[in-house]
């Protein structure tokens, strides 16, 4: 299993904004690698995705994945920030990691996000709310 500076020199400028903490690498991700950077995490480091977070920032609104190596305990996770807040768009990695379909349907029914090529990009838990509710999770906040 490659160390996390192998993976840094692997992915080059496909990341920027590196923070190593113990176990764990945090990193940003351009929308447009974030399918083949989770690809690599998921098929050729073997990590398994742990959870997936979305949450409104002043520069944007953030998606925040975790890929786990179990076999280590290190942890890499992967940030994509859209600076759109009217319209958070980036690329579904559930063609890759079928277990991110229904994290991926809960940020953008809550957070908004526009998840390109997700199979099923319908609501999953307001799918029947009565207030037809509109990205409750936001602040709205001014950039």
């Amino acid at each position: 299993m490659p160390d996390v500076k192998s993976f840094i020199d692997k992915m080059g400028d496909r990341i920027t904004n590196t923070v190593e903490k113990p176990l764990r690498l945090y990193f940003e991700v351009p929308a447009e690698h974030v399918k083949e950077v989770t690809g690599y995490l998921f098929n050729e480091l073997g990590c398994r995705l742990s959870t997936a977070t979305a949450t409104e920032v002043y520069r944007g609104i953030e998606v925040l994945y975790h890929f786990s190596d179990d076999e280590t305990g290190q942890y890499y996770c992967p940030r994509v920030v859209m600076t759109d807040k009217d319209s958070p768009t980036m690329p579904s990695i559930t063609p890759i990691v079928q277990g991110a379909e229904w994290i991926e349907r809960e940020m953008n029914e809550f957070w908004g996000v526009i998840f390109t090529d997700h199979p099923k990009p319908e609501r999953l838990l307001s799918k029947d709310h009565p207030e037809n509710l509109d990205k409750p999770l936001r602040f709205r906040r001014l950039s």
